[in-house]
């Protein structure tokens, strides 16, 4: 009877963390994903030059917004874990000192857009891309992941109807009032949600060494997001909108068949803690491996999208360098926790860096000469170079005993 009841207990608990991988996987993969029919919908009913010169001004809202984020969904996480009894006052914190960097965002955001109105409305999305984004570490911290379906699921809906409603009428200025209005729509459902528990009543303050204390986090999550967007930056500085828009299209559909990496290793990311890294090196070839037979059809599919539903005239040579520059990721991911493992972030983050420089380099060289093929090689190549790197210093932690990352002691504010 009483083992019974055990294998009763496990399989509640197996199905409950099963539940749990998997609502937060879809939720992980719902935006990026129903991004792609809000551009497929913005091409057909408007055109891929209209997208490009939206996409011209997204790429800068969004990097505001992730530079006013300062790493705070990290760098909550683990404050939350080390005092859960002050769960508003650490958030509350992290929000109103992290707004002091919106002012001086702003301003370099005005900068940046072409026009007052324009500009107007691009602060507007940021601030609330702010707001909504501020919720993600209690929606990680809460698995509160079903409802964050639902309320992206209506933000798209928004999306899609007013795509579907302006038509032909749709203009730069008008998508960016519609994604604004969607943020800030995000983020009001999630303040509802979330009001008792960190919105009750004020207890946060403004606090200067919040900047210091979440830097490395910042500059993981910012170095990260730029080595797989700064081809995007230069072809929107060297290429016309319309090849904006294609590249666009293009190089997040790769995004996607890379994320999927990550979205493999998380369910396991406690045990990889655990393992030597010799097996972890082992397990890097097993993933490259599920990757080839995750990306071959995927690059197939994403042919035939492009082809038949965007109708760009994609060559497959392209195709073949897409997954080049998808599959490295595959391998060194692992790595990258064994890094973590050894307590040795700052390693994720000079190879970042490298990352950067090189598909900077590679796109400014290339880019005026062939077009989009020299960003989608610069892109690909710096990935390659990133692999090389990764296996050669990882070969170091061989043989070493690292030990698990012990968790910091908790800040005292």
């Amino acid at each position: 009877m009483a083992a019974n009841r055990l294998r009763l207990l496990r399989h509640r608990r197996f199905r409950r963390r099963a539940l749990t991988v998997f609502t937060n996987t879809v939720n992980s993969l719902i935006v990026p994903g129903f991004g792609v029919l809000v551009s497929l919908l913005v091409v057909r009913r408007g055109s891929t030059e209209l997208w490009g010169a939206f996409v011209a001004v997204m790429i800068y809202v969004q990097l505001a917004a992730h530079i006013v984020g300062w790493g705070n969904k990290e760098y909550l996480l683990r404050a939350f874990s080390f005092s859960p009894a002050h769960i508003a006052r650490e958030w509350q914190t992290s929000l109103v000192t992290r707004l002091a960097l919106l002012l001086p965002v702003s301003a370099v955001l005005v900068a940046l857009t072409p026009s007052p109105v324009l500009a107007g409305l691009a602060v507007a999305w940021c601030a609330g891309l702010v707001l909504y984004q501020s919720n993600d570490v209690l929606i990680l911290y809460r698995k509160d992941f079903v409802y964050s379906i639902a309320v992206e699921l209506s933000s798209i809906a928004l999306l899609v109807g007013a795509v579907f409603w302006q038509g032909s009428r749709l203009t730069v200025a008008g998508l960016v009032f519609w994604f604004a209005l969607a943020a800030w729509l995000k983020a009001a459902a999630f303040f509802v949600r979330y009001r008792g528990q960190v919105l009750a009543r004020w207890v946060g303050r403004f606090y200067a060494r919040y900047f210091r204390l979440a830097l490395l986090f910042f500059l993981l999550g910012f170095t990260g997001m730029l080595q797989s967007r700064v081809d995007l930056y230069a072809v929107n500085f060297f290429l016309p909108a319309v090849q904006v828009g294609q590249y666009q299209v293009f190089i997040n559909l790769m995004l996607y068949l890379q994320s999927i990496s990550a979205f493999i290793l998380m369910p396991f990311a406690k045990t990889i803690y655990r393992l030597d890294n010799t097996t972890i090196a082992r397990m890097s070839i097993r993933l490259l491996a599920l990757g080839i037979v995750i990306v071959v059809p995927g690059l197939i599919l994403a042919y035939v999208v492009l082809i038949t539903l965007y109708q760009y005239p994609v060559p497959p040579a392209a195709m073949l360098i897409g997954g080049l520059m998808v599959l490295p990721s595959y391998f060194y991911l692992p790595i990258i926790y064994a890094f973590f493992r050894a307590n040795r972030q700052v390693v994720v983050l000079e190879v970042n860096l490298i990352g950067i420089v090189a598909s900077l380099a590679v796109s400014v060289l290339l880019l005026p000469r062939v077009g989009m093929a020299g960003a989608l090689a610069a892109s690909a190549s710096s990935q390659w170079l990133m692999l090389a790197i990764y296996v050669l210093w990882g070969r170091r932690l061989r043989g070493q005993d690292a030990r698990p990352v012990q968790p910091s002691q908790a800040v005292e504010q």
